[in-house]
């Protein structure tokens, strides 16, 4: 197990565990935190369930342990009925709907959709309304709020529901009592301070510039770009190409693969994916780029591929995302250990950055060479490679020079 440093202390969300009748995990509802750690404080409910998912996704935490658990999520009208809504594995989550809702064809076909791509919902705060019965088809789980809604008032829908095959969950318990009682009427699971507060999750935030999500999600606007198009404005962005590779990484996205280049990222989470993921990451994206430190990385991954070519390698990309990678702790400050483990990067390009072995490392070890000015280690090298290097090196200056004009 990684030991995270003091470093991973932004405040990410909060998670409450959703308990059967056993008192065994079921799964955890999240919650969404800024800066007070106690109250969701949430002012705009879009902003607030995406920051959620991006944190989830992106950021980095403890929280491997309980990513196996299916999570409860609030959803508002606005992403249910967008197209760049959850780009995450529908057996992961559960999406809560408000019964406060309003109920709209519209709304209805929504759900329809989203239903035959696998996910489940989740009837909050249910307080048997008639009207909101019609939703009952097409939800899995109903959430009773038992102290709004005294459920032994209820002795008589709450066996309806349960004739319906539904599984029935009881929030707000707060004590020993109100858990008997809701086990005694049927129901299935239980959340609520008499089985657990919800417990703060700290870690480190992964943001993107806006600009450079924007842009890509403006691209993929165009339903004949092509691969590589999309792969290049990727790359042009350290912070964004860390997300991508992160987002295959994690479980809660159910994609899990390791791989060799930013291309072959971009190919295997595919474009409906990255538009997905674009849409989020500008929605939450607040923070400056580095200018200085991303043009340094761009020179650095440049130059590794171009060293690639000069020796006709079939790893030139893989040599490009190296680079790109290789100083990605500093964007973040985070141990490079840390940052790297949560991204899916392929065995042979974790150690060329870690331990700068295999023909990819030597790529990096001389282009860090012409970075730090080491001249020992320059002078060492046969002419021909030092005047390859020298070359190289200018031109991924010139290089990244361009792309930090256009991007910004």
């Amino acid at each position: 197990m990684i030991e995270f440093p003091a470093v991973l202390d932004d405040l990410m969300m909060a998670q409450q565990p959703i308990l059967k009748r056993t008192k065994e995990i079921f799964g955890y509802e999240l919650l969404f935190r800024e800066k007070d750690a106690h109250k969701a404080n949430v002012r705009d409910g879009e902003l607030a369930t995406s920051q959620v998912l991006v944190n989830l996704c992106i950021g980095i935490t403890k929280m491997e342990s309980q990513l196996r658990k299916p999570f409860f999520i609030n959803m508002t009208t606005e992403l249910m009925l967008s197209d760049a809504f959850f780009p995450i594995s529908p057996d992961t989550v559960y999406i809560e709907i408000l019964e406060k809702q309003k109920l709209s064809a519209e709304f209805f076909e929504a759900i329809k959709k989203w239903r035959t791509a696998g996910y489940r919902f989740a009837l909050d705060d249910y307080q048997f309304d008639a009207d909101y019965q019609a939703l009952l088809p097409w939800v899995s789980i109903v959430k009773i709020d038992v102290l709004a809604t005294p459920p032994e008032q209820y002795r008589e829908q709450i066996n309806e529901l349960k004739s319906r095959g539904l599984i029935l969950l009881a929030e707000k318990v707060e004590d020993a009592a109100m858990f008997e009682l809701c086990k005694q009427l049927g129901f299935d699971l239980f959340q609520g301070y008499f089985l657990q507060h919800p417990e703060i999750i700290k870690g480190k935030r992964i943001d993107s510039a806006t600009h450079g999500a924007l842009k890509l999600l403006n691209a993929l606007q165009d339903k004949d770009i092509d691969i590589d198009t999309v792969t290049t404005l990727v790359a042009q962005n350290p912070k964004l190409s860390y997300q991508l590779l992160r987002i295959l990484n994690s479980p809660v996205c159910g994609i899990p693969k390791t791989v060799v280049s930013i291309k072959e990222a971009v190919i295997f989470l595919g474009l409906l994916q990255l538009k997905k993921w674009a849409l989020l990451i500008t929605l939450t994206s607040s923070t400056s780029q580095p200018q200085t430190l991303f043009k340094v990385l761009l020179t650095r991954g440049r130059c590794c591929q171009l060293l690639a070519e000069s020796k006709k390698s079939t790893l030139a990309d893989s040599a490009f995302m190296v680079g790109l990678m290789s100083g990605i702790d500093a964007v973040f400050n985070v141990e490079k250990s840390i940052a790297l483990a949560q991204i899916a990067l392929d065995k042979s390009a974790h150690a060329a950055i870690m331990t700068q072995s295999g023909e990819l490392g030597h790529y990096l070890t001389q282009t860090l060479s012409c970075e730090e000015q080491n001249w020992d280690r320059i002078q060492s090298m046969s002419p021909d490679d030092r005047t390859t290097l020298n070359r190289a090196f200018l031109d991924a200056m010139l290089w990244s020079e361009e792309v930090m004009f256009s991007i910004n």
